[in-house]
Parts: structure tokens; C-alpha cells; sequence
């Protein structure tokens, strides 16, 4: 009489599965190695192509700025204050920097703006002086300013403060409305402020306070970071 020894078959079983288990997980783990390599260079020819591009750009711009007649002051100003902004922003991304340098940098951004909107604009601006060395994410107001000036109209008055008070960096900012804003623009906000308030969420959760108000003839921004 045949004997079948159902404690082998199922050693055989379970080894078998076992097996498949394995290979599968090696399988697995081989095409997760091979991901992670994939984007370990990706992220290295994103880093070596955002080194090449600031230096084509700025090369570039110098050739222009060289090419403008010595006496067309007013070019050659522009193309420098660009070249200040660029270069603040394409290095500047990723580490914090001291609020004297983004205070700095938005001084340079509203003489930019100037340069090509109505001499109309009464522009106040005041900056408290103990604003310093706090450490900061740069580029976190630019987007406001950026807002300011392109919906700014009725009165054609931009208000911008930046005071430390209790240790927290206050930013506001007002611009006047036109009397009357086109349909596509009553809302004047647009796709850059709501990606800054994705960053402030991501940079500064819980240690930010964002208010924004759109009133009858003005639209108001205010800030208040706690930057430790």
C-alpha cells in the first residue's frame, strides 16, 4: 500500500512558497534600487542644469549690458537691478537667509517695479531698523509685492511695513483698487499667493499667521512670522 508523507509535502510546500516569497521580495527590492538610482540622477542633472543656467543667464546679460550705448544710463540700470534679483533668487532658494538680505532684496524689487509702472504710484515703505539678523526663508514676501503692483490702480498708493515686534517679523502690505476691476480680476489673488501660502504651510506650520483682506478700494496682506 502506498504511503504518502503529508508532513514532506508540506515542508515541500512551504519551501516552495517560501521561495516565491523571497524572489518576489528580491524582485522588489531590485526594482526599488533601481528607481532610487534613477532619481539619484535625475535630481544630480537638475543640480548640474541649475548650475549652468544662472551662469548662461548672467553671461548673457552682461553681454546685453555691454552692448548698450554708455549713454543709455536708464537701460543699463534696469539690466543691473535685474541682475539683482536674479541672482537672489536663483541662489537663494533653499537655505535661510538674514532678513537684512530679503529686506534688501525687496528694496531692489519695488526700484524694478517703478521703473515700468505710472510715475501716478505714490509708493511708503518703512522698515524697522532691529529687523537684522533674523534668519528667514527668502522669497516669502515677493509674491505680495508682485500682487501690489499688478492690481494696484484707483489711487495708485502702495503701503509696505516690516516691523519686529515680540520677536515675530510683521509684514503688510496695502495697494488701492481701481474704481472699477474687470470680471477676470475682482479677486486680486491669483496662482503666486496661493502657492506662498502652500510654502508658509510647509516652512512655517504652526509659527505663521496670514491674513488677507480684499475691501471695497483696497487690498490688505498681513504677515506675521515667529522665525526661531
Amino acid at each position: 500500500m502506498f504511503w504518502v508523507d503529508f508532513r514532506y509535502l508540506f515542508t515541500l510546500y512551504y519551501t516552495v512558497i517560501n521561495r516565491e516569497n523571497i524572489e518576489d521580495e528580491y524582485r522588489e527590492q531590485a526594482s526599488q534600487m533601481e528607481k532610487n538610482k534613477n532619481n539619484q540622477l535625475e535630481t544630480e542633472l537638475k543640480y548640474l542644469r541649475a548650475q549652468y543656467h544662472p551662469h548662461f543667464l548672467f553671461n548673457a546679460l552682461n553681454t546685453v549690458y555691454f552692448q548698450i550705448d554708455n549713454q543709455n544710463t536708464s537701460a543699463k540700470n534696469t539690466l543691473e537691478l535685474l541682475s539683482e534679483l536674479l541672482r537672489y533668487q536663483l541662489y537663494n532658494m533653499e537655505e535661510k537667509v538674514a532678513v537684512s538680505k530679503e529686506i534688501n532684496f525687496i528694496k531692489t524689487y519695488i526700484q524694478f517695479q517703478q521703473l515700468r509702472i505710472t510715475k501716478r504710484l505714490v509708493m511708503n515703505t518703512y522698515f524697522d531698523n532691529p529687523l537684522n539678523n533674523q534668519k528667514i526663508y527668502p522669497l516669502i514676501y515677493q509674491p505680495f509685492l508682485e500682487n501690489a503692483f499688478k492690481y494696484v490702480g484707483g489711487e495708485y498708493q502702495i503701503r509696505l511695513e516690516m516691523k519686529l515686534i515680540d520677536e515675530q517679523i510683521l509684514f503688510h502690505s496695502e495697494n488701492s483698487l481701481p474704481e472699477q476691476m474687470p470680471e477676470d480680476k475682482k479677486s486680486a489673488s491669483g496662482i503666486g499667493i496661493e502657492n506662498i501660502k502652500r510654502r508658509l504651510a510647509l516652512l512655517y506650520p504652526d509659527r505663521h499667521q496670514l491674513n488677507i483682506k480684499q475691501e471695497e478700494k483696497s487690498f490688505i496682506v498681513e504677515l506675521i512670522i515667529n522665525p526661531d
